[in-house]
């Protein structure tokens, strides 16, 4: 039998453990409940570089990394991705198509993988930095879910006597993956759902009709309105709204005035669809700019504000990218009615959106300032359709008179503004 003694000591090494039990208990109730996205672990793809000049991307990566893992975000270990990218030869890390993703999924038991791109890296005073990132879901056919982007430079916000300058390139890198970061977080936080809104015909006037395209397929004098031709400041749109409107207006309901950063000429073809949720395919875009994978970062930044919008489901591009490929699927000039039945009905999309980029431009140091022209169209699965299409052309000082006030200096964040501006006229003329 046991002494008294010996009873009380093992009286109280019980309730040790057990308080020790439940203090790691709370603790672990605590942390689950403080990261409620632990199960969905997320792989980072090493950064893909389209900046067209040399770049640290090691150290771009580690510092992405960093920030992800210090904003408590459930990243899959580097080793393992790197692990899983060399044993299967994965080549292109610009994109991820189905079988890749079938795989890295259930290697890695991750839901989601980052793929980000470099789109500007420059030391020289004032340096500039842009980057594009992606969340995709390694589910099914894999989609994005999510994107972000940052185009910042040195001289953004100088301030008074120029306190707010950024001279070092990491410090301002530093600043552009906490964007990022940041936006990924409040998604995994609280994803917002998609709207099941429809593509319908034009409210108002149109800004130039089918009779127009005709008569500029038999010309040769281009439709849209010449770059060259002054651009107004914020105007009311005339014949667009009412007397009702106006008041409804002053009534502080809304905001009636035309974004300088709109499409200089678009065309609607007043066709309504189904109402359902869509989706797009967005087709690589053609390049006939100075500048190397200007086509490849204007579909990223549509596709951002397409995803942004929450209105359609945006097919990852590395799936119709690995499509196409496996389909020999070639466009020398443009996308033909076969290239639509091809790509659409092998993806499961009802829309597709392809493009042209003319011009897109970054400069370096206090050069002029930075100028995007592209134009894009947007088909009908069903009849084989143009629904949209429209032509955009601004750049970095468009509207800018006082003391630089208002001016962009990246073409990433030029390039933002102009698609934000175009997807929001597109979805103007949406309807439930």
């Amino acid at each position: 039998m046991l002494s008294s003694t010996s009873f009380l000591n093992s009286l109280l090494t019980g309730i040790k453990v057990c308080s020790l039990a439940c203090c790691l208990l709370c603790c672990g109730a605590r942390a689950e409940a403080a990261q409620p996205g632990t199960d969905r672990r997320i792989a980072v793809f090493p950064i893909e570089n389209l900046s067209g000049a040399p770049a640290p991307l090691r150290e771009l990566d580690a510092g992405l990394v960093a920030v992800l893992k210090s904003a408590g975000m459930p990243t899959v270990e580097t080793a393992a991705v790197e692990n899983f990218i060399n044993s299967h030869q994965v080549r292109y890390l610009g994109g991820i198509d189905e079988k890749t993703a079938a795989l890295l999924s259930t290697e890695t038991k991750a839901e989601f993988v980052l793929i980000t791109s470099l789109e500007f890296y420059n030391e020289v005073a004032p340096p500039k930095f842009s980057l594009i990132s992606r969340l995709v879901s390694l589910h099914d056919i894999p989609e994005i879910v999510w994107m972000g982007s940052a185009g910042i430079a040195g001289d953004d916000a100088p301030g008074i006597l120029g306190l707010g300058l950024i001279n070092d390139i990491n410090d301002l890198r530093e600043k552009g993956f906490e964007s990022v970061v940041t936006s990924l977080g409040r998604y995994i936080q609280d994803a917002p759902a998609h709207k099941n809104q429809v593509i319908s015909g034009a409210k108002g006037e149109e800004t130039f009709r089918l009779d127009d395209l005709i008569k500029g397929i038999k010309s040769e004098k281009r439709l849209l309105t010449p770059v060259s031709e002054p651009r107004q400041g914020p105007v009311l749109e005339e014949n667009q709204y009412t007397a009702e409107d106006m008041q409804s207006n002053m009534n502080g309901k809304g905001i009636f005035f035309q974004s300088r950063y709109n499409p200089v000429g678009w065309y609607n073809s007043k066709e309504t669809l189904r109402n359902r949720e869509h989706t797009i395919a967005i087709i690589p875009f053609f390049n006939r700019s100075t500048r190397k994978h200007a086509a490849e970062l204007q579909a990223l930044h549509m596709a951002l504000q397409l995803v942004d919008k929450h209105v359609f489901r945006v097919l990852e591009l590395g799936v119709i990218r690995d499509r196409m490929l496996n389909m020999h699927v070639i466009m020398n000039s443009g996308v033909s009615l076969p290239n639509i039945d091809l790509i659409t009905i092998s993806l499961g999309s009802d829309l597709l959106l392809n493009g042209v980029v003319f011009d897109y431009l970054d400069t370096v140091g206090y050069g002029s300032p930075p100028r995007v022209d592209f134009s894009i169209q947007m088909f009908n699965r069903e009849d084989k359709r143009i629904l949209w299409s429209s032509h955009s052309s601004n750049q970095g000082d468009d509207g800018v008179y006082f003391f630089d006030y208002g001016r962009i200096a990246t073409a990433a964040a030029l390039t933002d503004k102009m698609c934000h501006a175009l997807v929001q006229r597109l979805a103007e003329n949406a309807g439930e």
